[in-house]
């Protein structure tokens, strides 16, 4: 289910809100239909695993209805650190005997029990080597609950849930993607990140990450008295209320580029950062010097076509908040 294609609709659940995004082929790449999006339901969704399928879904079921997508079907996506992703090696064999093997070899690292797992398999290269004919995998798992609850919130919503993938994926797809290309996203959230590596067209390294952009509004609202306008009104400087916060994600992302480091024996040249958190001013500069590596904004409407009428402030929403769901929108349409 997670490597199957679909048609232009992206749903992307978080902690703080829903989004919704219909795309249809144009150009070079895409073009954006209709997008709209809804708060969760306060509790109905922690740290990107669904705990109230059924507030969740009468919530969506409202945007569904705005924007009159009811029986469509929707390419969602599973997040959080109980989804995981492992690349591994395996002999050549036909594809059901794969899937049996891959099975069986998960149980003895996958932190839950087998038989609640949800497992999905893509085969990334085919090689020979001194033992003969080889095969590597990309491997995804997750809670077999959090996919039913995604179903079900779905169902509820008036939606077809036609496809489930991970957040990675669907901002890789909005990117240039060279075959021989290192790409490295970091992807803030309101309160989780995710820090992963691509080369070419395969996911090397994925990390969850503790911290969000949600911090930073808290703590720009604590004792202030002029109106919160959205976290691009939050400047990043060399000092300040928020160097703290500043300071625990440098740490907490060096430490996944030197597990990188350690685990592929290869360093990282530079970094995308995207979502949410890319809007507050001067992050990128911030953590370039943090880290001391090259970080840039990722243009995620790059390939994505935005009618005229859009004006200039909803085009920043759409590429910061919308990168996932456009991302999930583009799957078999890209």
């Amino acid at each position: 289910m997670i490597f199957s294609r679909a048609p232009g609709i992206g749903l992307d659940i978080g902690n703080k809100k829903i989004k919704l995004v219909r795309i249809k082929r144009g150009g070079q790449g895409v073009k954006l239909v209709d997008y709209g999006c809804k708060f969760s339901p306060p509790g109905s969704v922690e740290a990107g695993m669904i705990q109230d399928p059924e507030r969740l879904g009468e919530r969506l079921g409202e945007l569904v209805d705005d924007m009159k997508l009811s029986k469509q079907p929707v390419v969602s996506v599973v997040a959080g650190p109980q989804v995981y992703i492992r690349n591994f090696v395996m002999p050549r064999m036909k594809s059901r005997e794969l899937k049996t093997a891959v099975r069986y070899e998960s149980s003895t690292f996958l932190p839950i029990p087998i038989d609640e797992a949800a497992i999905d398999i893509s085969p990334l290269q085919y090689f020979e080597d001194e033992e003969g004919k080889k095969v590597e995998v990309f491997f995804v798992a997750v809670r077999k609950l959090q996919v039913e609850n995604l179903r079900l919130a779905c169902e509820i919503a008036g939606l077809k849930l036609a496809a489930v993938e991970i957040e990675p994926l669907a901002l890789h797809r909005l990117s240039s993607r060279d075959p021989s290309e290192q790409q490295v996203f970091v992807n803030v959230g309101a309160s989780r990140s995710t820090f992963s590596v691509f080369k070419g067209e395969a996911l090397i390294f994925n990390r969850h990450l503790s911290f969000g952009c949600s911090a930073f509004a808290q703590s720009y609202l604590h004792g202030q008295d002029t109106p919160f306008t959205g976290l691009q009104s939050i400047e990043i400087g060399s000092s300040g209320e928020h160097q703290y916060l500043v300071r625990d994600m440098i740490a907490e992302l060096a430490r996944a580029m030197e597990y990188y480091n350690m685990q592929k024996s290869e360093t990282i040249n530079n970094l995308w950062l995207c979502g949410g958190g890319a809007q507050l001013k001067g992050l990128d500069q911030a953590l370039s010097e943090g880290i001391n590596c090259p970080v840039s904004i990722f243009d995620s409407l790059r390939r994505v076509e935005i009618p005229d009428n859009i004006d200039d402030t909803v085009r920043k929403e759409l590429k910061y908040d919308y990168a996932v769901a456009l991302g999930l929108a583009a799957r078999g349409v890209i």
